[in-house]
């Protein structure tokens, strides 16, 4: 059975070759060095598998069986770090042509394409990965920032969390306003799309159209929104001021 490290460490020698290698699920929490490049046909079930502080991606199967059932997407289901085993083909693509000495192997993206996979065993020289904490999330970031003046009218709105929410949750309860006197007839809060990152735990507002200038803007999460790790995030809200 192959190692993770192994794999990583001499790529080339494995390419196109089946393996069968053991670790930890990841999902898609990239973390330093594991900050390599998703393969290029890749789906929503692709996600590392990680091991001796070295990781790969696999490709080409859901990470799920009749006792279990994974989701890449998940922080909660990373943070538990499910140990599985992988077989399947190592894919290997390399850089363009370029000058280059041994031991170099112009590598750019590796990853496993896989056939079959099942739970396994942790491995007693691992230590246990952290658990997903229990303490509620929190709105810890706002751009533009509460009470912030002249905001451009083109402004995008970030939120930011302390812990990982529930998307669809979110979404439900977020809540846009004018907050200061309008004109009758005054158009509303222009439609805006919304866009959740799990990595950065943040929430992207883009708007359709600008805001209406010289105009305080309220963004209210109200209760109902929902961590990952199950307990609701504080409801909350604050103002800021569009610019001329």
């Amino acid at each position: 059975m192959t190692t993770v490290k192994a794999l990583t460490a001499a790529p080339l020698r494995y390419a196109n070759l089946p393996v069968t290698v053991t670790g930890r699920f990841r999902g898609r929490h990239v973390r330093g060095q594991d900050a390599t490049l998703l393969p290029r046909a890749r789906s929503r079930w692709d996600f590392l598998l990680e091991m001796d502080d070295a990781a790969v991606w696999v490709s080409g199967i859901r990470p799920a069986g009749w006792d279990f059932d994974l989701d890449p997407r998940s922080p909660a289901d990373a943070t538990t770090g499910q140990w599985l085993e992988v077989t399947g083909t190592v894919r290997v693509e390399r850089r363009a042509a370029e000058p280059c000495r041994a031991p170099c192997q112009q590598v750019r993206q590796i990853w496993i394409e896989a056939s079959d996979l099942r739970r396994a065993s942790p491995s007693p020289d691992s230590p246990p990965l952290m658990r997903l904490g229990r303490a509620q999330p929190a709105l810890v970031f706002q751009d533009p920032i509460p009470g912030e003046e002249n905001v451009p009218r083109e402004t995008v709105v970030r939120l930011q969390f302390s812990r990982a929410v529930v998307p669809e949750t979110l979404l439900e309860h977020l809540r846009i306003s004018y907050a200061s006197q309008r004109p009758i007839g005054a158009a509303p809060i222009p439609q805006f799309t919304a866009r959740y990152a799990y990595d950065t735990r943040s929430i992207t507002l883009s708007f359709a159209e600008p805001l209406a200038p010289l105009s305080a803007v309220r963004i209210e999460l109200l209760a109902g929104i929902a961590g990952e790790n199950g307990l609701p995030v504080e409801p909350a809200g604050y103002t800021f001021t569009t610019a001329r």
